[in-house]
């Protein structure tokens, strides 16, 4: 009896260990007596149909022809689930039956999934009538449990017995009941939420990643779990996980590999905390750095990881593979998509032949065949996009052990296994057309107005893999080709390149990977959101430590002209893109005498200039660092020792006279600050507090920083907050806070205090005293905030 409870048991339970769901070894042979002979309490589930129409009357109810068969349907599926339940300690009864359980899953997983195409359609009749079928059987935990324990049956053995039960029809029927968990979690919460308190569950489902029949739909399922915890899971509590991924197959590494996109990065447990402050306070609550810097150190300790990631991302041949005609009648990436799936029509037709074998069965890519009690057919069209997906997770994998705490050992192995190489080779394969069509479905499961696919998805999470590697990276250089470094070194000799520069680690060919970018991004539309990633990957290259050869590198293949022209004709266009062409300028011309005299040329035009100064103005947190480059540059070159570069930048600069002036830095400086607050600090928006900051250093270095402060001063100078009891505070106190945050942000973060230092060229310890002055405690000070707080209106003290 004692196990019949343990079996039968709900999900409403605090602290749920694995033994709630799945018998101990040692209990196997009663338990396997017990449960062949146990219902699975359809008294206790079955409702009447007075007891049914109660239970839906708030639940939009259909007509009563409608409600029949929703009652029917309801009633047969809590009969499969007993079936389903007697199945879950018996091997033969699976064996045995095995056709009729496959015809019992199959309609289950029809009846619980909504289809995506009911969306495309609007078919709302299907979805409604789904939704009520589908709500009942979310609401009683025993439903799922019956899915849950059929899955994790045999796994309670140890891992050389369990797999003795693990046949290839077993398989084949967890993967159809993994895939209607995954669509239960994805459409309910709750039982998301439910399933991720049993901690077992995670071991198991990862084990059941190494078996085509249930791979992809083990991952989906982990995926939605993991991002349901309550707190963040730890892969060093996982045994023999090494092992494991090392004997997956590059199928079974990719579907792992969606897992370690939620469990290496910290973002999804604050994700609802989208300032600065609240995520600051989160983290230190929940301690999710070193959770994530564990799970990122067990993964880069197992075996070949690495290699075999990049192997991954990389592999050829690459599809689908567009001809060159398509350019003529195609003007989308979608669109190109759907064609080549229209013209491998021909192989879905051979390979969707009836699969009565269930080795055949590939979990979440096999569907459901129209003729043959077991029969399934093979989706080439799934299979192309899992592919794709599966090639995506891998570079964003590779991408979060990039930013993560050993990010200049990761760095160096990849230079190493010449990942940019390969992925040189791989942008050649890629179609870059991104316009938009209606004319053609898209992809299932998306809704009208998208226009991503797969190979999208794969292409953007490439070009944030190259940001990322050639983030402070000391090995950037391998994105040139080898005729390309000696350009930019002005050498042919080995010997007079960096130590890091090494022809066996270079790309092939003319043109190595930053060139091929700046290529693609010249010719994309104005207001394409690739023209984001492009200039992200080319701004990583730059940042920090550029030197002013590699800006004349980009500068002599034209990019500057073109995100000026571009800038000019985007106006009011995308955000991103502003932002992201404003931040390339910005690294592009910084500290370059010469790039700057480039950038003046057009500038002579009074509609340009003041096209450009609308801009900026209307964008202010997009356009703040090139704002910052500006400031930054004329303070650099008016210490040059070239008289002529001085009398240029005092007397003849249009740019660096504009913004070398008192009033036109106070009123930017007034703004920057007015539109931030520590309640709205974004990790976008600091950049703003920085900008000030610098404004600030160079009128201390000057003798003018009294004189700002003085100029902050006025009541007139207002901050809107989210607090309803003070809804606005004065401008040198929104200031102080601002400070405040920044000492408490910036001290404990060595990577971002060594961002600001090569950025700026200014050295941290400057940036530390002068906050530290500015928070001085001293009212009797001209260089305190304090001194010039104490005569204005403090809006809190009302």
């Amino acid at each position: 009896m004692a196990v019949r409870r343990l079996l039968c048991r709900g999900s409403s339970a605090s602290k749920k260990p694995f033994s709630e769901f799945c018998v101990t070894p040692s209990m196997y042979g009663l338990a396997m007596k017990d449960v062949l002979g146990l219902t699975f309490v359809p008294e206790g589930l079955l409702l009447s149909e007075l007891d049914f129409e109660k239970n839906i009357e708030n639940k939009n109810p259909n007509s009563p022809a409608q409600f029949l068969q929703d009652y029917k349907n309801y009633t047969k599926c809590l009969k499969y689930l007993n079936d389903l339940n007697k199945k879950s300690f018996s091997i033969s009864c699976i064996d045995d039956d095995y056709p009729s359980s496959i015809q019992m899953l199959k309609w289950m997983q029809d009846e619980l999934m909504v289809s995506p195409s009911s969306y495309l359609l609007n078919d709302i009749r299907q979805t409604k009538s789904k939704s009520v079928i589908f709500k009942l059987f979310a609401d009683f935990s025993g439903a799922v449990n019956a899915l849950i324990r059929f899955v994790l049956s045999f796994m309670v053995f140890p891992p050389e017995k369990a797999n003795l039960y693990q046949t290839n029809k077993a398989l084949c029927l967890r993967g159809l009941c993994l895939e209607i968990l995954h669509c239960l979690c994805i459409q309910c919460e709750s039982v998301a939420q439910n399933l991720s308190e049993y901690e077992s569950i995670f071991e198991t489902l990862l084990n059941l990643i190494q078996f085509s029949q249930t791979s992809l739909p083990a991952s989906q399922l982990l995926e939605c779990l993991f991002l349901s915890c309550k707190k963040p899971v730890n892969f060093l509590h996982i045994p023999n996980l090494g092992k494991l991924v090392e004997s997956f197959n590059d199928f079974q590494l990719g579907n792992f590999c969606r897992i370690l996109t939620v469990t290496l990065s910290d973002l999804d447990f604050y994700a609802q905390t989208s300032s600065l402050y609240a995520q600051h306070k989160e983290k230190k609550k929940k301690n999710l750095f070193s959770k994530r810097d564990e799970n990122q150190n067990a993964v880069l300790n197992m075996p070949g990881i690495l290699s075999r990631l990049v192997q991954l991302v990389c592999a050829k041949p690459y599809v689908p593979q567009f001809p060159r005609s398509f350019s003529s009648f195609a003007v989308s990436e979608v669109n190109h998509w759907l064609q080549w799936i229209e013209l491998n029509l021909e192989n879905e037709v051979i390979h969707t032949s009836e699969m009565n074998e269930s080795t055949n069965f590939v979990g979440g890519i096999s569907r459901s065949s129209t003729s043959g009690e077991a029969a399934f057919s093979f989706q080439s069209s799934l299979a192309i996009s899992s592919e794709m997906t599966i090639r995506a997770h891998g570079a964003y994998v590779l991408g979060l052990l990039l930013v993560g705490k050993h990010r200049k050992e990761v760095q160096q192995k990849l230079a190493e296994l010449c990942l940019i190489p390969k992925l040189s080779d791989l942008f050649d394969h890629f179609t870059w057309e991104c316009g938009r069509s209606s004319s053609r479905l898209h992809n299932s499961g998306h809704f009208g107005g998208c226009d991503c696919n797969p190979g999208i998805a794969l292409k953007t999470q490439v070009m944030r893999l190259v940001h990322s590697f050639c983030d402070h990276s000391e090995y950037k250089h391998v994105m040139l080709s080898w005729s390309e470094c000696s350009e930019l070194f002005h050498s042919n000799s080995n010997d007079d390149l960096p130590k890091n520069v090494k022809k066996s680690l270079m790309c092939v060919g003319s043109k190595g990977l930053l060139s091929k970018i700046v290529d693609v991004l010249k010719k994309e539309p104005k207001n394409s959101s690739f023209r984001f990633w492009f200039s992200r990957a080319i701004e990583s290259f730059l940042r920090d430590c550029a030197t002013s050869h590699e800006q004349d590198f980009l500068i002599r293949r034209n990019l500057l002209h073109h995100l000026f022209e571009n800038l000019l004709s985007v106006g009011r266009g995308p955000k991103e893109v502003i932002q992201s062409s404003f931040d390339l300028l910005a690294e592009l011309v910084k500290f370059n005498y010469s790039a700057i005299r480039h950038l003046d040329k057009p500038l002579r035009s009074e509609e340009k200039w003041q096209t450009l100064l609308a801009i900026i103005n209307r964008n202010l947190v997009d356009s703040n660092m090139f704002l910052r480059s500006m400031i930054l540059s004329r303070e650099h070159l008016r210490e040059s020792c070239d008289k002529d570069i001085i009398d240029y930048v005092e007397n003849h600069s249009h740019l660096l006279l504009y913004f070398g002036r008192f009033q036109t830095r106070l009123s930017y400086l007034k703004r920057l600050i007015s539109i931030i607050s520590v309640e709205n600090l974004t990790q976008e928006s600091v950049s703003c507090l920085n900008t000030s900051l610098i404004i600030l250093i160079t009128a201390h270095r000057n003798g003018q920083l009294s004189d700002y402060l003085q100029a902050m001063k006025p009541s007139s100078c207002l901050v809107s907050t989210e607090s309803d009891e003070f809804p606005f505070q004065g401008l040198l106190e929104n200031f102080r806070e601002l400070l405040l945050f920044w000492k408490e942000h910036y001290l404990h973060k060595d990577k971002d205090c060594y961002s600001l230092e090569k950025s700026s060229r200014i050295v941290f310890k400057e940036w530390e005293d002068l906050v530290s002055l500015l928070l001085k405690e001293d009212s009797s000070n001209a260089h305190t905030l304090l001194f010039h707080m104490k005569t204005s209106v403090s809006y809190r003290s009302r």
